[in-house]
């Protein structure tokens, strides 16, 4: 979940797994310049984090998570 979105910079990330996996969280810009990679080892549970991407130029950023067996792209604009 993302949210909100649109944004004036500032949005959260949340999920929730349900079984141990490894998670990396990529944001990348329209020309997929990397601005933002996290990676969970062992993770379950909860997650939730605030991204400010107001030092930004304005325009719409990919949202990446990937697992062992998954990958989920997610699109946020930047107002």
């Amino acid at each position: 979940n993302i949210y909100p979105n649109p944004t004036r910079g500032l949005f959260n990330i949340s999920f929730i797994a349900e079984k141990i996996d490894n998670f990396e969280i990529t944001i990348v810009d329209a020309f997929g310049k990397l601005i933002s990679q996290e990676e969970k080892q062992d993770f379950i549970g909860e997650y939730a984090k605030q991204v400010d991407l107001s030092n930004y130029p304005k325009g719409i950023y990919m949202i990446q998570i990937r697992t062992r067996k998954s990958f989920v792209s997610k699109r946020v604009i930047v107002q």
